[in-house]
């Protein structure tokens, strides 16, 4: 009769137990966890998200599978401990947020994109393509392989500053919270050969109240044999403890004889990594 329905279940609803072979028969075929792992680590991510919530036997099985296929993903070594939220590494999986410059637009190609110029006196900041009165930047450093582009101060302070949220990069809270990973900061400055100038790099690590938790801060005069040169400073964050979010990298420069024009430090390769955890 129409507008009738009625169904009548194929089979009484099973409880799940560990020791049967619940989820581990395929086509009537039977599939040993080892094997299963290693198909799941061939499956793109998103289709994982799905798989994990086809049974309990697959949910079970899924931070081994995850597990797996970040360090295939990765090419290294990840951690791995019962507590690990599967989202660690659907995160590292996707984003691929280790081992690489969080720094967006870090020599000025894309101009001052990503930056907040927080002081822009004199002639204000400038990029130069290519950087002028210096030698090129160091063709050893991939950052430079194809650019050779620079940011230029003026004769009065020029300072900017690029926020960096951890999170929204890919690096789950439970990767900063518990194992600290070591964070690399570095960046090449330098200034013309005519004209001494004022270079200083200040990078803050924040929680997510904006409140510090570290800081490394670098200043130095460039005069004599430092000048029409290329000089690099770097920093390497470790134990910090718990409640990093975000990290600001903030520059500035000047030229020390106000001369019209962008006679100050130059700067380029920006950088902040975070280590494989």
């Amino acid at each position: 009769m129409m507008g009738q329905f009625s169904a009548t279940p194929s089979s009484s609803r099973v409880m799940f137990d560990e020791e049967d072979n619940n989820g581990l028969v395929l086509c009537d075929k039977y599939l040993p966890v080892e094997v299963l792992i290693e198909i799941f680590c061939h499956v793109d991510c998103k289709t994982l998200l799905r798989c994990q919530l086809v049974c309990k036997r697959w949910k079970m099985l899924m931070n081994h599978v995850w597990h797996k296929k970040t360090e295939w993903t990765l090419g290294k070594p990840f951690p791995w401990n019962d507590k690990m939220p599967w989202t660690v590494y659907y995160l590292a999986c996707t984003k691929k947020p280790y081992e690489r410059n969080l720094v967006k637009n870090h020599s000025g190609a894309l101009y001052m994109k990503y930056w907040n110029l927080t002081q822009n006196g004199g002639h204000q900041w400038r990029v130069e393509k290519p950087p002028a009165g210096i030698p090129e930047l160091p063709q050893t450093e991939p950052l430079f392989k194809d650019r050779q582009t620079c940011f230029a101060t003026s004769y009065e302070h020029c300072t900017k500053v690029q926020v960096i949220i951890l999170t929204d990069e890919g690096i789950h809270p439970h990767i900063l919270d518990t194992y600290q990973p070591p964070i690399e900061v570095s960046e090449w400055y330098g200034c013309r050969w005519d004209c001494p100038a004022e270079y200083q790099l200040r990078v803050k690590l924040l929680r997510h109240d904006n409140t510090k938790i570290d800081e490394f801060l670098f200043r130095e005069v460039l005069e004599g044999e430092k000048l029409n040169r290329w000089l690099k400073i770097a920093h390497v964050f470790q134990n910090y403890g718990p409640g990093l979010r975000r990290i600001t990298f903030e520059h500035r420069g000047k030229d020390r004889s106000f001369w019209a024009g962008h006679y100050g430090s130059k700067m380029a390769g920006a950088c902040v990594c975070v280590r494989n955890p």
